[in-house]
């Protein structure tokens, strides 16, 4: 017996925003198969090309409810007065980051890229704070002037095309076409010890709707459940987001979606450790109860 859905009188909107990538499949699934409403929520999704960046500022703006961010990005900004909370890791697995030039840049060795500039999607997204803790790994200190914004992959593409040698940090799998297409040339790769995506919630939302957060997790949990038990997985990665089979099985066979495991205290502090090693410190009051600042704690749980 098919199971009845709610009517959409009954259903609560929830506006929640991502990056067009093979992370956000889940999601995808999940509005296709109409989990989502089913569960009594309609899933209003905001597809966001420029990353954590911008999703931090349509938070603060109320555009969305929901961002899945870049874990850097989401404690950065909360930190700083996002006026937003964690409810659950997203991807537990850490996100590999390739570091690349221009194919035509001359550039072939990463100790050539000493005063090389930064392209950035947008001011503290992930392509900016792993800009800047990468180059920190290398004993580089970068400035405000080192970096250049491009808004999106697409606008990143276009600046390391032109003259004018510059670097860009973005997820391995996502520019792997390019750099097989001879657009890019990947010098380096650098992958954080903590998960790679937490989901983020605007707290005046959270305060009115804990029930519905609690629901909407669930399914998004049963959803990531689902496709890392199925064979098929890679192949559909792969069609969907332009990736060859072979690149997709190596990826798919690296992520690991979270099914239900709350953040850890401890990881947060790694992060902040890191970015304030890279230049960004937080307020001198941010380390006192982190948790309490950072996590969502659901009268549910």
């Amino acid at each position: 017996m098919r199971e009845e859905e709610p009517s959409e009188r009954e259903l609560t909107r929830i506006r929640v925003a991502g990056v067009p990538e093979h992370f956000n499949l889940p999601w995808q699934l999940g509005l296709e198969r109409r989990a989502f409403v089913r569960a009594g929520i309609d899933v209003d999704w905001h597809t966001v090309p420029e990353g954590t960046g911008a999703m931090c500022t349509m938070l603060r703006d109320d555009e969305i409810d929901i961002a899945l961010l870049v874990t850097e990005g989401a404690v950065r900004d909360i930190l700083n007065g996002n006026p937003s909370r964690i409810i659950s890791p997203y991807v537990d697995s850490p996100l590999t980051w390739g570091i690349h030039v221009g194919a035509n840049s001359g550039i072939v060795r990463v100790d050539q890229m000493k005063n090389v500039p930064f392209a950035i999607s947008r001011p503290n997204s992930g392509s900016h704070l792993a800009a800047l803790t990468y180059a920190h790994s290398q004993g580089r200190t970068v400035e405000e002037k080192d970096v250049e914004v491009v808004n999106d992959l697409k606008g990143a593409l276009e600046r390391l095309a032109q003259p004018g040698p510059i670097a860009f940090l973005w997820e391995k799998y996502t520019t792997k076409q390019y750099v097989d297409a001879g657009a890019l040339r990947r010098l380096d790769e650098c992958r954080a010890t903590w998960p790679s995506f937490m989901l983020v919630a605007r707290e005046s939302f959270l305060e009115a709707h804990p029930k519905e957060i609690e629901r909407l997790l669930k399914v998004i949990r049963d959803q990531a459940s689902g496709l890392m038990s199925k064979k098929s997985a890679p192949a559909v990665i792969a069609q969907r987001y332009g990736m060859t089979l072979a690149d997709a099985q190596e990826w798919f066979n690296a992520v690991r979606w979270n099914t239900g495991a709350g953040a850890e205290v401890s990881m947060l502090q790694a992060v902040v450790e890191a970015l304030s090693a890279a230049g960004f410190p937080p307020p001198a009051d941010a380390l006192v109860n982190l948790a309490a600042k950072l996590l969502w704690q659901s009268a549910a749980r």
